[in-house]
């Protein structure tokens, strides 16, 4: 059951609920299931390419698999991420990029997807990356932040 997070005196939410983690085998069935949800015109394709990314196979748009999980250990949103070079506007720089985020309906406005974001922007710090990036509605929005962060220009 999902459960609305507490929020401090500011009226923010309480993330500290929501733990966020490497998908792992264990993870696949949830994993495929969320992205039916926000990929449906791809369905026959998520196993595979899950199955693929466990057996060490990982492709240019999947590198890395965060799970979000509530406090019951159920998972409540995922992101896949990958190092690209050739992202629009910023060919040629090593750009970590959200390939996909979702979180289920139920667990939405509390802060769930943010949670998601920090740890990509990590991973991407770790990964060498310089710009940080995603793609939404076909368009490419890019965090002008992550550089003056990650010490760049």
């Amino acid at each position: 059951m999902l459960y609305p997070p507490e929020r401090d005196a500011l009226g923010k939410h309480d993330l500290s609920s929501i733990r966020m983690r490497w998908a792992t085998p264990a993870d696949a069935a949830v994993w495929e299931r969320l992205r039916c949800e926000l990929w449906p015109d791809g369905t026959q394709d998520h196993g595979p390419e899950i199955a693929l990314f466990f057996a060490g196979h990982p492709f240019r748009d999947l590198a890395a698999a965060l799970v979000a999980e509530d406090r019951s250990g159920a998972i409540v949103g995922f992101a896949e991420l990958s190092a690209r070079d050739d992202v629009p506007g910023l060919e040629g720089t090593k750009t970590g990029y959200v390939e996909g985020l979702y979180v289920v309906p139920e667990a939405r406005f509390r802060g769930v997807a943010w949670k998601l974001l920090q740890a990509s922007r990590n991973w991407a710090h770790e990964q060498g990356c310089v710009a940080f990036a995603s793609d939404r509605a076909e368009r490419i929005v890019v965090d002008r932040s992550f550089a003056r962060i990650a010490g760049g220009k």
